[in-house]
């Protein structure tokens, strides 16, 4: 994680922390984007976020690993 120049666009405070990783409860299981696998097996990649400091929106959010054979059914 670290600190970016980037204002916030609900407030426009500039204490916005990028990579923050979007995290859940053991019983939620995996949340994120599933992807296929050559194997057939479903992948999930994890979402992060870039969020500010001071009002706690969500200014960005994304995967890190793009271009995957994402599963969409």
């Amino acid at each position: 994680m670290g600190e970016i120049t980037a204002k916030c666009t609900h407030c426009g405070g500039n204490n916005v922390v990028c990579g923050v990783r979007v995290d859940q409860t053991a019983d939620a299981g995996r949340i994120g984007l599933a992807y296929k696998t050559k194997f057939v097996v479903i992948g999930t990649e994890p979402f992060h976020a870039d969020v500010c400091d001071d009002c706690g929106t969500v200014v960005r959010l994304y995967v890190k690993t793009p271009g995957r054979t994402w599963y969409t059914k």
